[in-house]
């Protein structure tokens, strides 16, 4: 939908102009409408060009003037406009809405001078080619259909769906559907994962398809029902991102403000009364590509409704809904405008009237409104740079990142300060100015000054020497001599395990290198003097089978490495009992020194030295921190992570992803660092306790470390 031009918005209203002589002509083929209330009750009418199909909105005394406006003479025209209304027309008002015609080519040009004068005019406001090109690329329209006639030959057909009678089944539909599916919430759930598929992304993107046209439908249908025009239907791209529109425009000749909320909403109750019918048919369906086909119409609808067309900080259905809620038309240049004033005047106090009037609740809701969409564009805006960078080839990439950046970004926050620079005579030190300007100085001096003496990283605090006994193969449990919190000695026999399939291997190779032996030592015959070779060979590999099988059964005989406290002990170690491979037994720790492995960037490695004082604070708020000191730093990256407590799917800050080997590998270049606690408490003897530690470093400012940042980015992606 385009918006409606307010004469009485922002910038429209010519100031210091001279009346003329004579009013410029109106163009014969322009149409006026009765528009919507304004926001004190007074009439407002709406002008429409026909040619360029916009729509301009005029207040009370424009109209009164535009009714007199064949008289041709300025005070005339005042004259008239007092004496038959209550209304107090200047003469100024005439040349106001004069130089607004004038501007709008609402006026008709008789003469070959000014003729001349307006193609110049428009010549000159040709983009070039280049121009032309980033505009195309940024935004751009295609028209594909023009389905005024079809819509009129089928508004029979969708007039049921305007009715009351139709709201209130949908209303019965939904609550039946949402009840349904509650019933079935796991089965409905447990759909979603197959979106995680390309078969759940073909239903998915089938569903958006869908879902959008019927939105667009419902724009266009809402229209006819209303009897408007509707000329064309087609797509838009935004940043080469496709998505339909429905030409609306004619929903200005409406004057009730209801009707044209009423089309805005339409494509979003087409939507979600999809979904709710989509919903209810779910419960319906057996499993299979129909009934995922559905689960997709259902929950694709009105989240794509709600997070897109909702949205009223680009002009979508949202926006255009809020303009008419507030009853402000071109809200966002208005509110922009405003916005703008209300920054200029806390930061350099001009004391310049607002650029239109409104109450002081309307005006904070448009400046609320202004800064939010600011914020919000930005994010967005660089959000899609990234994208469009990473989706074309890398050349490509930057010269498109670079285009929408400048034009989005760069481009509005030029304009803004080359209006400070505009007015820069008119800076005079007040409390406005001392307030920013102390707030600058003070920005800069929290970006400028080394005043970053730490730095924070992930670490666990464990004991130096700690080890999880585990069965190393299938095997029996013949005996176990500890308990928890047993104290044992180094090389004390723990458990004892048995396999007698390795048994019965250690034997069978035992008996081979006995028949081998026995083989070589008879060689009176000249076959077996043939075959010693070969003899020889296959002894060798039963010896070399049969070290193997005693070194795993020495494995059998687990003992301890080192003095301890096993600190746990799996429950149900009963003499008998079968064990799997890798079944944890117990963990012995030695409590006696105690360490803090922490894992540093790339960008902090350099900033910590051996020796330098720090604090570990666990996880545990009920514990004190713990003073530390650096005592080993690595300078090779790690390539697995011992320590898993830390990797982020067990809830720890590191993230990491799973190697083949099983290994947990760090998405980012990591570097361990070893502290050693200076003085062990009591409290901290467990098996581990995660935390963070805070480690006195090198200080360093925030532009120094923003600049490594993007300086190491840059070198990053500076190969082709």
């Amino acid at each position: 939908m385009a918006e409606c031009i307010a004469l009485n918005g922002p910038r429209d209203i010519a100031d210091g102009d001279s009346a003329a002589a004579m009013v410029s002509p109106l163009r014969q083929d322009l149409d006026l409408y009765p528009g919507a209330p304004g926001k004190t009750y007074e009439p407002t009418w709406v002008l429409h060009d026909p040619v360029r199909n916009k729509f301009f909105s005029l207040g009370w005394l424009e109209f009164e003037l535009l009714e007199r406006w064949s008289r041709q003479d300025p005070a005339s025209i005042v004259e008239c406009v007092s004496e038959e209304t209550t209304l107090d027309a200047t003469i100024e008002d005439v040349a106001t809405l004069d130089a607004f015609l004038v501007r709008n080519q609402l006026v008709r040009i008789d003469d070959c001078g000014a003729t001349w004068t307006l193609y110049q005019r428009d010549l000159s406001k040709k983009p070039q080619l280049l121009m032309l090109l980033l505009h195309r690329y940024l935004f751009f329209f295609v028209p594909l259909v023009h389905p005024d006639r079809f819509l009129h030959a089928t508004l029979p057909v969708a007039i049921p769906f305007f009715s009351s009678a139709f709201r209130k089944l949908l209303t019965l539909v939904t609550l039946l559907g949402v009840y349904l599916v509650m019933r079935e919430w796991n089965a409905f759930a447990q759909t979603f994962v197959r979106f995680f598929s390309l078969e759940g992304l073909f239903y998915f993107a089938l569903a958006v398809i869908v879902s959008k046209c019927l939105h667009e439908l419902g724009h266009a249908y809402t229209c006819k029902y209303y009897g408007l025009h509707v000329p064309t239907m087609g797509m838009a791209f935004l940043v080469m991102w496709p998505f339909l529109y429905t030409d609306t425009t004619e929903s200005w000749k409406l004057g009730s403000r209801r009707q044209r909320m009423a089309i805005g909403i339409a494509g979003m109750f087409a939507e979600l009364s999809l979904a709710a019918f989509a919903t209810l048919l779910w419960s319906f369906l057996s499993d299979g590509a129909v009934r995922n086909a559905v689960f997709f119409l259902a929950t694709a609808s009105w989240v794509m409704t709600l997070a897109i067309n909702i949205n009223p900080f680009m002009r979508w259905d949202g926006y255009y809904l809020l303009s008419d809620l507030l009853g402000v038309q071109n809200l966002q240049p208005r509110a922009f405008a405003l916005g703008r004033w209300r920054l200029r005047e806390w930061l350099f106090g001009f004391k310049d009237p607002p650029p239109e009037a409104h109450s002081r609740r309307m005006r904070r809701i448009l400046i609320a409104y202004a800064y939010s969409t600011w914020v919000y564009r930005l994010v967005l805006f660089l959000g899609i740079a990234l994208l469009v960078y990473y989706f074309f080839f890398k050349a490509l990439g930057i010269i498109l990142m670079a285009a929408e950046l400048v034009w989005f970004i760069g481009r509005p926050i030029y304009a803004e300060l080359k209006e400070w620079r505009r007015r820069k005579t008119s800076l005079k030190w007040n409390r406005n100015t001392i307030v920013s300007s102390a707030l600058v100085l003070s920005a800069l001096a929290l970006l400028i000054a080394p005043w970053e003496h730490y730095i924070t990283v992930p670490g666990v605090l464990k004991p130096l020497q700690h080890k999880t006994f585990y069965a190393p193969l299938p095997a029996r449990l013949e005996s176990a001599r500890i308990v928890p919190d047993q104290i044992v000695a180094k090389d004390e026999l723990l458990f004892t395990l048995r396999s007698p399939e390795l048994d019965f291997h250690a034997e069978d190779a035992r008996n081979q290198i006995r028949l081998y032996r026995s083989s070589l030592a008879r060689q009176g015959t000249t076959h077996l003097l043939e075959r010693r070779d070969v003899v020889q060979q296959e002894l060798r590999k039963a010896l070399v089978a049969y070290r193997g099988y005693l070194e795993q059964l020495s494995q059998l005989q687990i003992k301890a490495p080192f003095s301890g406290e096993m600190v746990t002990v799996t429950e149900d170690l009963t003499p008998g009992r079968w064990l799997p491979d890798s079944f944890a037994l117990a963990t012995l720790v030695n409590k006696a020194t105690l360490v803090v492995q922490a894992y540093v960037t790339e960008d902090q490695l350099d900033r910590v030295q051996r020796d330098a004082p720090a604090q570990f604070h666990p996880e545990n708020p009920r514990l004190k921190p713990v003073s530390v000191r650096v005592t080993e730093i690595d300078r090779a990256s790690t390539k697995s992570l011992s320590e898993p407590v830390l990797a982020s799917r067990y809830g720890g800050a590191l993230a990491t992803r799973d190697a083949l080997s099983g290994a947990l590998v760090p998405t980012e270049a990591v570097y361990r660092i070893r502290l050693a606690v200076n003085n062990p408490r009591e409290d901290l003897k467990q098996t581990i306790l995660r935390g963070t530690v805070r480690i006195k470093a090198e200080s360093e400012s925030w532009l120094k470390r923003i600049w490594r940042m993007v300086g190491a980015v840059l070198i990053r992606e500076s190969g082709f």
